[in-house]
């Protein structure tokens, strides 16, 4: 390329390197380090170049409604922004702001010159290892969902709160964005499709109104936070074995901070489309666990259906733009009718099923609930956390208190089992399989518990756990760095006081001896087989492999 070329692209100031940028960056010269072969990827908003060990993400000149990248200082601006918000997850994929210039032997990255064009500089990562890809290929375990969820929790905790005079984050912030979605939703063809897109409005309208005092209320109680934005499954990619996210939002702060119940949504939401509710599972139980901000169950079927209705959008604009009956503009169309009907599923969910534990200490009742939570699948709520929670204890921490005191004490206990409750409540409201770990030996609890089912019109059962007096006092000797703090006194004291199951309760109850290596997938099926038998029926039991 010529000098004159190159001067005549400068000089515009908006577009600095022009539509000659793509290609220009296909010359391995143009690295400072071993690039044979770049590839050039292209999104509606940036070009990407991956050149040796290394990604760059040059922002496109564009302004469209939803960002503006129109000149250089905007372009380095949000290259800026991009990797100091990206950095909080992925410091290692993040590595800085590169410049392209100009210099007498032609364009160059990151040596002197005259300025052309900022990048984001990251590390190259293999694309098969990016969430949706690896579920696709089954190559990915619910436990790194559940590290995921755990660390997600962490960061929105660090994450910078809106502040209260800012428009950030407000309910009415909140309408606006779905009704965004919706508006190009609403001329979609065919009329069926429009005819859906409709109802959905009015769902979001109507439902918005019932939860407007709710989401207001979490956004002054600090959970509407500068989050990720965009975390789907495409964002999510598995390096230096862990999962890991990436691209955030930079354009737009109002698209980033956002209520946490939000950021949390989108990928539940991308696991369910994918079919992986035990993934979905996971990866919200332990950011439930890790956050104990499971009043968001309230808002979540809101936020789910807002996020379906997201993709929808992109789906339906993606397939505006190819040739019309094209095959990819027919997959577009189909994916778009494909999250609309998720969407709508999150408009009519019904009451999740209530499962609680029975069972003294050391009778597997956790061990079984963790394993639970991906194969009914659940969330979990434990009562040896809460418990430490309501203490502002971290669920290893000890609490120092001896039995039948402090932490441990008749009151205590009563204030646990009430918070057990009312989350409990929440969570099978909005429509999610629950199971309640706590040993529930005082038949007015399980009552309790019983009704609060009832009262939702959900559907109840009880897992009970036994195992034998030599097994039980084994598991509590070798406990290591768990939330429990019983010890054998508190075993010995369980075995008197316990009110075992009645008849009624046995109806729906599935019984277990985990001495046994149970098969939990089998155990599953025998649960939601007893929690499908409202009047209770013969007694579940579930076989060990």
């Amino acid at each position: 390329m010529s000098d004159g070329r190159t001067a005549a692209t400068i000089d515009t100031g908006r577009s600095a390197a022009g539509p000659a940028l793509p290609n220009a960056l296909l010359d391995s010269a143009v690295y400072p380090h071993a690039a044979p072969a770049p590839q050039l990827l292209e999104t509606h908003i940036s070009w990407i170049v991956l050149a040796g060990e290394y990604a760059y993400k040059f922002k496109k000149p564009v302004h469209l409604p939803f960002v503006d990248y129109s000149t250089r200082a905007l372009r380095r601006a949000a290259c800026r922004t991009e990797v100091e918000l990206n950095a909080r997850w992925a410091p290692d994929l993040y590595l800085g702001v590169s410049e392209l210039v100009v210099t007498a032997a032609g364009w160059r990255l990151d040596v002197a010159g005259t300025p052309l064009e900022p990048a984001v500089r990251m590390r190259r990562f293999d694309r098969y290892e990016e969430l949706d890809a690896l579920i696709a290929r089954a190559a990915v375990a619910p436990a790194e969902l559940a590290a995921l969820g755990t660390e997600l929790a962490g960061w929105h905790a660090a994450a910078r709160a809106v502040a209260p005079a800012a428009a950030l984050g407000t309910p009415a912030a909140a309408l606006a964005a779905a009704r965004e979605n919706l508006a190009t939703l609403l001329g979609l063809e065919p009329a069926a499709r429009r005819e859906r897109a409709a109802q959905l409005a009015a769902w979001v309208r109507s439902q918005h109104a019932v939860l407007e005092s709710t989401l207001a209320a979490r956004r002054a109680g600090g959970r509407v936070r500068e989050c990720h934005g965009d975390l789907h499954t495409r964002n999510v990619v598995r390096w230096r074995g862990r999962l890991t996210p990436f691209d955030g939002i930079d354009f737009d702060p109002g698209l980033r901070f956002i209520d946490v119940a939000s950021d949390v949504a989108f990928l539940v939401m991308d696991l369910e489309r994918l079919g992986r509710a035990d993934l979905a599972c996971a990866f919200l139980d332990a950011w439930l666990s890790a956050s104990g901000d499971y009043a968001a169950a309230r808002v979540l079927p809101w936020f789910l259906c807002y996020r379906a209705l997201v993709r929808a959008k992109v789906d339906a604009l993606r397939a505006g733009q190819l040739a019309p009956g094209s095959p990819p503009a027919v997959a577009a169309a189909a994916e778009c009718a494909a999250f609309l009907a998720l969407a709508a599923g999150y408009t009519a969910r019904g009451p999740g099923r209530l499962i609680i534990t029975h069972g003294v200490s050391g009778s597997g009742k956790s061990w079984l609930a963790t394993r639970l939570v991906a194969a009914l699948p659940a969330i979990r709520l434990r009562s040896d956390v809460e418990r430490k929670r309501l203490a502002g204890l971290a669920p290893q921490a000890a609490s120092g208190s001896p039995l039948d005191a402090g932490l441990y004490s008749a009151a205590a206990t009563r204030g646990a089992y009430e918070r057990l409750a009312v989350d409990a409540g929440e969570l099978i409201a909005a429509g999610f399989d629950t199971i309640v770990d706590a040993t529930f030996l005082d038949a007015a609890e399980r009552g309790r518990f019983a009704a609060v089912a009832h009262a939702a019109g959900a559907p109840f059962a009880i897992l009970d756990c036994t195992a034998p007096q030599d097994v039980l006092e084994a598991r509590i000797a070798a406990r290591r760095g768990d939330p429990s703090e019983a010890t054998l006194a508190v075993l010995a004291q369980q075995l008197t006081r316990a009110t075992p199951l009645g008849a009624r309760e046995r109806r729906s109850a599935v019984a277990i001896d985990t001495a046994h290596a149970p098969d939990v997938a089998a155990l599953a099926a025998a649960l939601r087989a007893a929690a499908a038998r409202p009047g209770g029926g013969p007694r579940g039991a579930a076989p060990a492999s």
